[in-house]
């Protein structure tokens, strides 16, 4: 597969990746403006810039900010994976934007990896075992995180569309010997298509209670459509109609009939518990991608013992400081407080679960080391990288 991916993405991408690789941290690549939000959108979502600061005043930044970089970079050390997470966050665009994840390398550590760029358009991946109870699905754009337990599962976002749960997602569930249909509990990071779009499909299809912040219920309920756009898409644009006759006008596009939605089951909170089984997940607000947006802590297992994780729905994309102290900040310290001993969000080559580690750990399942676990010790110093990276922009910013 990720032979396919980079043959057909091509050799620019392929050669810059490769240079990512080398050293110990990820390379700075010239942006060319910037780029989308920080969910993975591309440029044409317009609303990522506003929230990020240019490679020239990136450069240009002050003495504060400098003391932020120089913060982080003392909390890396000379810890190969934490040089490269800050190679990552403590430039211009954070790292989240399409750019940055099309281009990523791996860090000089152990275990060797081989670079695996997100290409766009996404090229489907399927089903990844991570942990004993544990699994990502998807594409490259995006996908979902399925956590399992002894009297059935949690499913952590939906994907893009219908088409993305009927042809992605159950199947490859299906095919890990995993029932969609044990799915208890559908939990949305936030409202924005490309993580809600399957939900309603699979909320008919298996009956879990759907979970969703409040206020990101509100907004997607008002929303006009449940979501389009095929594999990796974030939704399809009209086009003339092919099947019109030659030297004719094409009829002029309709708008489309509104898709169902999902019903309302459960409002999410900061702090709530979710049990299935024997797994106990912790759901926490990180108010600032949207104004409901949440995360989770969830309980993994891998040979024979227990490690708490962080499931994130942004990575830094920081609108104001009220969004970074109330939102960001707040369940960076709770997974802190928590001791937990990774960081990951379903856009892959985002935080922790680069493409090239999620390949590894599936391809060798279970590896003698997990790339995916940092520890409780390592993951502070990479929440405080990011945390501080994040604070040098918002200083270049004047927020």
């Amino acid at each position: 597969m990720v032979r396919k991916i980079l043959a057909g993405f091509g050799t620019a991408v392929l050669a810059a990746a490769l240079l990512f690789a080398q050293g110990g941290g990820a390379q700075t690549v010239p942006q060319g403006g910037r780029q989308g939000r920080g969910d993975g959108q591309g440029p044409a979502a317009g609303r990522g810039s506003a929230n990020l600061p240019t490679e020239e005043q990136w450069a240009a930044m002050s003495p504060k900010a400098k003391e932020y970089v120089d913060k982080a970079r003392a909390i890396a050390g000379d810890d190969a994976d934490l040089q490269f997470d800050l190679g990552i966050f403590c430039k211009a665009t954070g790292g989240s934007q399409n750019v940055d994840r099309a281009t990523v390398g791996v860090p000089n550590s152990d275990p060797k990896l081989q670079p695996y760029p997100a290409p766009s358009p996404a090229q489907v991946v399927g089903g990844q075992r991570l942990f004993d109870n544990f699994y990502w699905i998807g594409n490259t754009g995006i996908g979902t995180w399925l956590v399992t337990s002894n009297d059935g599962y949690i499913l952590f976002d939906t994907m893009n569309s219908e088409d993305d749960a009927k042809n992605i997602i159950v199947p490859a569930m299906e095919k890990l010997k995993l029932d969609p249909k044990k799915i208890k509990y559908l939990v949305f990071g936030h409202n924005h298509f490309d993580h809600t779009g399957g939900g309603e499909y699979l909320q008919r299809l298996t009956g879990a209670k759907a979970v969703m912040h409040r206020d990101d219920w509100e907004i997607y309920l008002r929303s006009s459509a449940r979501g389009g756009g095929g594999r990796g898409g974030r939704g399809r644009g009209a086009s003339a109609d092919a099947s019109a006759a030659p030297g004719t006008a094409a009829p002029a596009p309709q708008p489309a009939a509104p898709l169902p939605k999902m019903h309302r089951d459960i409002d999410a909170t900061d702090g709530m518990r979710l049990t299935v089984g024997d797994v106990t997940a912790t759901i926490f607000e990180m108010t600032g991608h949207t104004p409901g947006s949440i995360g989770m802590v969830v309980p993994v297992r891998y040979q024979g013992q227990q490690h708490p994780i962080l499931l994130v729905t942004a990575a830094t994309d920081v609108h104001n400081r009220e969004a970074f102290v109330g939102g960001y900040e707040h369940i960076w310290d709770e997974g802190i407080k928590m001791k937990v001993e990774s960081v990951m969000q379903d856009h892959p080559n985002t935080n922790m679960n680069l493409l090239a580690r999620t390949k590894y750990v599936n391809d060798n399942y279970p590896p003698k080391k997990n790339p995916l676990l940092y520890g409780a010790a390592r993951t502070e110093r990479y929440i405080n990288i990011m945390r501080n990276c994040t604070l040098a922009r918002m200083e270049i910013l004047g927020w």
